[in-house]
């Protein structure tokens, strides 16, 4: 009948074709990546009970720490960059430990005064600018973190740096290590107000080495020009320091992109993983002031990455490239955060939520994301747009929210097998001015994962499909049993016909 290669009754496939192709299920869902549901998180909402003040900026980063209390949720880490605990402006982290509806259970604050933290800060070193989980760095069994302060000022003024926390799993701190032009074993040339930490990114293990690796943006880094930036590959040891350094600039590193004045490329990072499926995770990075189109309009670049942290290839976003066919207008400052979404429409390459603070949909500022969705060499297939006004998004924004100034994956929070995101609006006015809010979005999957050529229904073709599958996990277990059976046929046969 078909060819494949494990055994299975032919006839009982006949059988259950005959029986069950007459049920012509369609698939009825929204489409992908818009927003199911939201919970927010606040200085009044969402079960937080933090202390926040006027101007700490809670939201204006975020990081995904994985199960850190081994309850079965995802845990977030939020940065509140202008918190005072200690000084002016010194900065803080807090660690949410959260329920699968997106609420707060507990929390957890990291400052210069609380959470087990003893590293020195500085009044204005800006402390949680920017966050990434860097997983289990020291081999504890716990997540650690990477934290940008992008003002501190070792070695000269503002040049920037990145603590490495290793967290407990009460969210507090182990120990740490600091990165800057000064300590941490970096030797790279950081010159004043280069502000390393800008962004900070995972990588994963990109040298192979067993160890994880991670990306820091310095926005402010003058190579071929004023303030085009510049990103630092940090090829990392088992306690946080640095073994190695690969510069990504505009004369460093391989990146043979046009990069403008001001254009302050590595203002915001994220990992992509590897969607070239070349063997090596590859990066998103913003250039938030890009001109493409327009003023400030924005641009992120998709880096395709050699395992020595040089560009073997990259590809631009942005108003005029990319195949990019979202509008944006001027000041819209798109990719002033990119993250990984995971495959969200199920066609076996990761996509990317960017963030655009300056958007205007609903009144000024009010700020939108985009979901890209990716082709293998980083182009834009469609995308959507989550905003005061679109993709299903229902929760209140106020002008100059600033919804989409940060971007982090979930994953699955709430189980429905769909990834889910968490997004930053640090000029929130919950509770007093600017104090600062995130929102958790579920999210909208593929409309048909059944449809696995995905030509927008499902029919023959992808029944031969899942027979070449049959007995091995993949894109058609779609039970999630670990193995493409005879249950997953009865559900291919469900939804037999047209997605809509």
């Amino acid at each position: 009948m078909y060819a494949y290669s494990h055994s299975m009754n032919c006839s009982l496939a006949i059988t259950i074709l005959a029986i069950t192709v007459v049920l012509s299920g369609q698939c009825a869902h929204a489409q992908p990546g818009t927003v199911l549901s939201h919970q927010k998180i606040s200085d009044t909402q969402g079960g937080f009970k933090g202390v926040l003040n006027n101007d700490d900026l809670f939201g204006a980063s975020v990081a995904s720490l994985g199960d850190l209390d081994d309850d079965g949720v995802t845990d977030l880490a939020v940065g509140a960059h202008f918190d005072s605990d200690g000084g002016f402006r010194r900065g803080a982290v807090w660690i949410l430990f959260l329920n699968a509806d997106g609420s707060v259970k507990s929390n957890q604050k990291i400052s210069d005064t609380q959470g087990g933290f003893t590293g020195i800060l500085d009044n204005e070193d800006f402390f949680g600018i920017s966050m990434s989980a860097l997983g289990d760095l020291d081999g504890d069994g716990v997540e650690d973190l990477a934290v940008g302060a992008r003002r501190d000022d070792d070695g000269g003024t503002d040049r920037g740096a990145v603590w490495i926390l290793f967290l407990n799993t009460d969210g507090t701190v182990k120990s740490h290590q600091k990165i800057s032009d000064t300590a941490g074993h970096f030797g790279g040339s950081l010159d004043n107000g280069d502000r390393l930490g800008a962004s900070v990114a995972s990588l994963g293990d990109l040298d192979g080495d067993g160890v994880g690796d991670l990306a820091v943006g310095a926005d402010r880094d003058d190579d071929g020009g004023f303030n085009r930036g510049a990103v630092w590959v940090l090829f990392l040891n088992t306690n946080g320091s640095v073994k190695s350094h690969q510069k990504i600039s505009d004369t460093q590193g391989g990146f043979s992109g046009i990069l403008d004045n001001q254009d302050l490329f590595g203002w915001s990072a994220g990992s992509l993983g590897d969607i070239d499926g070349d063997g090596t995770n590859d990066l998103a990075v913003g250039t938030r002031l890009d001109d493409d189109g327009g003023a400030n309009r924005g641009a992120v670049w998709v880096l395709f990455l050699n395992t020595d942290g040089t560009v073997k290839l990259h590809q631009k976003i942005s108003d005029t490239q990319g195949e990019f066919t979202g509008t944006l207008d001027n000041e819209d400052q798109f990719a002033v955060s990119a993250a990984s979404v995971g495959d969200l429409d199920g066609d076996g390459v990761g996509d990317l939520a960017v963030g655009a603070w300056g958007d205007d949909d609903g009144g000024p500022e009010r700020g939108a994301v985009w979901i890209q969705f990716l082709n293998t060499d980083g182009t834009v297939k469609s995308h959507q747009k989550i905003s005061d006004t679109q993709g299903g998004f229902t929760g209140t924004l106020d002008n100059l929210d600033i919804f989409g100034v940060s971007t982090v994956s979930l994953g699955d929070l709430n189980g429905d097998g769909v990834g889910d995101l968490a997004v930053g609006a640090a000029w929130d006015d919950d509770g007093g001015n600017r104090r600062g809010a995130v929102w958790i979005l579920f999210l909208e999957g593929n409309p048909c994962p059944w449809d696995l050529d995905n030509s927008g229904s499902v029919g023959t073709s992808d029944l031969l499909a899942l027979f070449a599958q049959w007995g091995t996990d993949g894109p058609a277990d779609f039970d999630g049993s670990g193995a493409v059976g005879t249950s997953d046929l009865l559900i291919l046969f469900a939804n037999w016909g047209p997605c809509s």
